[in-house]
């Protein structure tokens, strides 16, 4: 039976129990066990076993040196006299010193530490070679450095530096290669966090290679922090009213809960701004059974559960994120942004991770099919952009089903999914009426009003009513990118409505980038009619000049014309024609 007891802070084992008193062992000191008697080991304090005597003790898959050394103090451990008796043991462990070819002290530390610890091989930790202050000065001055020489170019540039004489020759005592490569490892530069900052540089070495301690998601505890991110997709896709079009590659922003990990708003576009983000937004903020059903989904209202602003939003320091609208929502609701420094993705990993996790989603399905592969930039590779099939409206429901189901499907850590977390904890969201958001999201442009109406981009908005409205004035519209129908004036009192002119009702409730193409077409289409006119026109030049060169010919022959007897002529001419 296996038993410790402690005394004054020392730790012993009681190796052989008698009527008189016990044998004991120092567990922290292995030495000769000695003896106290009834009365003393009464007074000493009853301890557990510890842990690392019984990882050892009972450990069975050793080393070959481990069950070698259990071999050789065998008939030790067998003799129970020796624990008792000092000669029997010396005498014993002198026959097997002599059997093994080693030193009796030997054999008896090895005994004295097996019997303590149940350990059979001292371990012994190398500690720091002596400093040398060339070696020290060499590693910070050429290995520490944002020029990455090797320690091997390190070491030589020492040599040049500190080991050579006026002529450039090396000096008798310089250290070997061997000795600077020893010390370098010994003393942990290769550890030591200075190199990852002195070669990579500090923004290397704090999103890669810092402690990170703790979970993201318990970082805030309550629902209503969101992180929001963009990323460029990787595919191509085609124009919703010409498929043989391609018109690139969309921008995904996000909103991402902290605690729950629930997605909370998204937006799909072609544009990388300050539209993009308020759209994001507004999307977090609205009813989302009502927004799937506009893209044709049904869903239930559990599977996308939030609709509300944050009262906070974690992002980078991107210019679309610190624009006038944004900065008026963030004072007229008291929304608090927290500003991440950039090239630090790290700062904001859920968004950043939940990217990957959409695009890992919807990528394999769509591979074949504009999907942008690893071997895009290499030679011969597809030319993905003449594999496009999808539209902006196909895409963005792609992307809805994907994020229902990280919201619903997707189990954490926990074992529940996001939207249950959402469902079960209290969130911290400010409730604005709808109509407010969507008028903050729109952008504004100065457009002067002339009597045919407010012309923006090309295309004329009447207003519906002229009340504080004059003709030669300049006011903010607010256009709905996503809409071209409909366009706003911003008053102080309010927002007026203008609706878009009948002469160009072709491109009603057609987002900007389709009316954009559109027009585009009509311009090639224009250039090409007005070509064709200036070619018909050259034609029809050409014929005439050859008629009047013609008649300039027959003139000549017949000499000049008799302008004397005009009505004789005159009648002559009608008589042939007759």
């Amino acid at each position: 039976m296996i038993r410790f007891v402690q005394q004054a802070g020392e730790v012993f084992r009681i190796l052989k129990e008698t009527e008189a008193g016990a044998w004991l062992i120092s567990y922290d000191s292995p030495s000769t066990p000695f003896f106290v008697s009834l009365e003393e080991s009464k007074n000493m304090e009853r301890i557990q076993t510890p842990e690392p005597f019984l990882t050892e003790y009972y450990r069975e898959n050793r080393s070959d040196v481990e069950q070698a050394r259990l071999k050789m103090i065998q008939p030790l451990l067998e003799n129970n006299n020796c624990i008792t008796d000092r000669k029997i043991h010396l005498q014993t462990a002198r026959e097997i010193a002599l059997w093994q070819k080693v030193r009796p002290r030997t054999v008896i530390s090895i005994y004295y530490r097996y019997l303590a610890t149940g350990v059979l091989t001292s371990r012994h930790k190398k500690g720091e070679p002596k400093k040398k202050p060339d070696y020290d000065w060499a590693v910070r001055t050429f290995y520490y450095s944002s020029k990455r020489l090797s320690l091997r170019t390190t070491y030589e540039m020492m040599l040049i530096q500190r080991y050579t004489n006026t002529n450039g020759q090396l000096v008798e005592k310089a250290p070997t290669w061997k000795s600077f490569e020893n010390y370098f490892y010994r003393r942990g530069y290769h550890k030591n966090p200075q190199k990852i900052i002195s070669r990579e540089g500090l923004t290397y070495y704090q999103r890669n290679c810092k402690p990170a301690f703790g979970s993201v998601s318990q970082w805030r505890t309550e629902p209503g922090s969101f992180q929001m991110d963009a990323t460029l997709c990787d595919i191509y896709l085609v124009s919703a009213l010409d498929r043989s079009c391609v018109i690139g590659r969309p921008y995904i922003y996000m909103a991402v809960d902290t605690a729950t990990q629930l997605i909370a708003g998204f937006h799909a576009g072609l544009e990388c701004d300050e539209t993009a983000v308020m759209l994001c937004l507004e999307n977090a903020a609205q009813d989302k059974t009502e927004y799937c059903r506009q893209c044709g989904i049904e869903m239930q209202p559990e599977d996308w559960p939030n609709a509300g602003l944050p009262t906070e939003i974690i992002m980078d320091k991107g210019r679309e994120f610190f624009g006038p609208r944004m900065t008026d929502l963030c004072r007229q609701y008291g929304l608090e942004i927290m500003a991440q420094p950039p090239f630090r993705p790290d700062r904001k990993g859920l968004v950043e991770k939940t990217f990957d996790l959409l695009q890992q989603r919807y990528k394999p399905i769509l591979r074949g099919k504009g999907v942008i592969e690893a071997d895009a930039q290499e030679r011969w590779a597809t030319d993905y952009r003449s594999q496009a099939i999808l539209t902006l409206d196909e895409f963005t429901q792609i992307l809805i089903h994907c994020i229902l189901y990280l919201n619903s499907g997707r189990v954490l850590e926990n074992g529940k999914p996001p939207a249950q977390l959402w469902l079960e904890k209290e969130p911290h969201l400010l409730h604005i009426p709808q109509e407010e958001i969507h008028m903050m999201t729109l952008y504004r442009k100065p457009i002067k009003l002339t009597r045919k109406g407010f012309r923006i981009d090309g295309l004329l908005y009447v207003p519906e009513r002229m009340e504080s409205l004059h003709i030669g004035d300049t006011y903010q519209i607010a256009a709905d990118p996503s809409n071209s129908s409909t366009a706003y004036v911003c008053l102080e009192y309010g927002h007026q409505k203008c609706r878009l002119s009948e002469q160009f009702s072709e491109f009603a409730a057609l987002p900007e980038y389709e009316v954009q193409k559109i027009k585009q077409v009509q311009r090639e289409e224009h250039s090409i009619a007005r070509q064709q006119e200036t070619e018909a026109s050259i034609a029809s030049m050409q014929k005439v000049h050859e008629i009047i060169r013609q008649a300039a010919e027959q003139q000549q022959k017949t000499g000049k014309p008799d302008i004397l007897d005009l009505e004789q002529n005159r009648q002559r001419e009608r008589e042939k024609l007759t």
